[in-house]
């Protein structure tokens, strides 16, 4: 009987807290591990949803030239038009300096008509755009040379083409920090100073208008990456741009914060303005190209 009682006095704690408690530790591991789980997965699908930063590549020694031709009444804007609208003869003489230069890649004449379109569509649905569109004619706009511009001096360049007679002006522009890298900037409102008609009388974008824009990106089809450029990114981008020291000066608080989307294959323009412009706080879509 004292063995009979001491072995059930020893079995009787194992068989009550063993087979019942192992399952019920089990299952409390389980649920603390699947709630960390959740929580990790939960963070790293926010994260995975942030834009990222301007990524860290070496300025492109490429851009664009715009070499513009007199007309007729320009005479007071440039010497090189006292005598009145581009002749043809002109016209050679220009080309010719033009196709000499080792930094241009590919030349093309644009018509004033041509010019006039290309005008018409840039101004898209800004109230200020369309209303000088309004008031131009096509007749009035000048024509002009284009082309593609590679590494070497671009002022000495400037400098040669503006002494030229019939060229009302040069335009020189590098090529963004953007291009090879996005495809559609979505560019917001700032704090202060703005030109973009939509951000006229309020203030700079809020968070929320924000995250209510980046939401209607990740809904787009074929979004490969989403960046976001802040003031002092695009102050440098502005430099890059119309390579001008004096950027340095420029308030960052007038510069627009921007969205940045690589596609796999690039929306049209037109396309990325109706879904964008009616937001709150979207100052302008701008094609990197």
């Amino acid at each position: 009987m004292e063995e009979l009682s001491f072995g059930d006095d020893r079995q009787e704690p194992e068989s009550g807290r063993g087979p019942l408690r192992k399952p019920l530790v089990i299952a409390g591991l389980v649920v603390v591990l699947l709630a960390g789980l959740g929580v990790a997965g939960w963070r790293f699908y926010e994260h995975s949803r942030r834009p990222q930063p301007p990524p860290v590549t070496s300025a492109p020694l490429t851009g664009r030239l715009s070499v513009f031709l007199c007309t007729d009444g320009s005479d007071e804007y440039a010497p090189n038009c006292l005598y009145g609208a581009a002749t043809a003869d002109d016209r050679r003489k220009i080309e010719a300096v033009l196709r000499s230069l080792p930094e241009l890649r590919g030349l093309s004449f644009e018509t004033k008509e041509q010019a006039y379109e290309r005008f018409r569509k840039s101004a898209g649905d800004d109230l200020a755009g369309l209303e000088f569109v309004r008031k131009t004619r096509a007749d009035e706009m000048p024509e002009s040379y284009q082309g593609a511009l590679g590494p070497g001096d671009w002022e000495a360049i400037r400098l040669r083409i503006d002494d030229l007679r019939g060229v009302l002006a040069t335009g020189i522009y590098g090529d963004s920090l953007w291009r090879g890298v996005a495809d559609i900037g979505i560019a917001l409102c700032p704090e202060i100073g703005s030109d973009f008609s939509r951000c006229q009388g309020r203030a700079r974008v809020s968070e929320g208008e924000k995250a209510a824009v980046l939401d209607r990106i990740r809904d787009l089809d074929g979004v490969k990456a989403v960046y976001i450029e802040d003031a002092a990114h695009a102050r440098v981008n502005m430099r890059r741009i119309f390579w001008r020291p004096d950027t340095e000066d420029v308030d960052v608080r007038a510069l627009s914060e921007a969205f940045y989307i690589a596609f796999d294959r690039p929306p049209a323009k037109t396309e990325m303005e109706k879904i964008f412009l009616s937001m709150p706080g979207v100052a302008q879509v701008v094609p990197v190209s």
